[in-house]
């Protein structure tokens, strides 16, 4: 499978791989959601993360699941997701802590991606992706969840959706867009 990679690199060296609109950026996590505002990136990696290690890994997966790509299916998650959780822990390379969460799409499966902030704090690099059971990540510290925010908006809202809105979905980052089948079939 063919992917276009970006001149821009990652901290490992390594370049980003761009999203169908030819982006970096593949989604967004907000102050809203608790954690370091950045954007969403996948690097193109090596065996133990990024793209290579999710292709190598949990590819096959991915596309019975009805995706065309991992590109795509990173792309999807990344700008859907309604849950973020608290991954597992890592000891750095100076002695300290490196956290990973979790960002799922929850559906019939939980859509997950794997995230680690950059060093920099520039920007939330993909380590690795898969279609999991419903059940994965139930006893995970919950850091951030889509029903939350929806609770907050409906309880401190007093207006109703307006007629052209009615037709239309927010996604997990409170976006407004246009109901659609939800998967993204281009291939990068």
């Amino acid at each position: 499978m063919k992917y276009i990679l970006s001149k821009e690199k990652d901290e490992n060296g390594s370049p980003f791989v761009e999203t169908s609109s030819g982006s970096i950026d593949f989604g967004h996590i907000t102050e809203k959601q608790n954690l370091i505002p950045a954007p969403i990136r996948l690097a193109y990696g090596n065996k133990d993360n990024g793209l290579i290690h999710i292709e190598m890994r949990h590819g096959e997966q991915i596309r019975k699941a009805g995706f065309d790509s991992v590109v795509g299916f990173v792309e999807y998650v990344a700008k859907n997701y309604n849950r973020i959780q608290k991954g597992e822990s890592y000891q750095n390379e100076v002695g300290g802590v490196n956290q990973s969460y979790i960002i799922q799409l929850t559906d019939k499966h939980n859509h997950t991606l794997w995230l680690q902030l950059s060093r920099d704090k520039n920007y939330w690099n993909v380590n690795s992706a898969g279609v999991m059971s419903k059940r994965y990540g139930n006893n995970k510290e919950n850091i951030w969840s889509a029903s939350e925010l929806q609770n907050e908006e409906s309880a401190s809202s007093n207006t109703s959706q307006s007629a052209t809105n009615a037709d239309k979905e927010a996604d997990s980052n409170g976006t407004v867009s246009d109901v659609s089948d939800g998967k993204n079939k281009n291939n990068s």
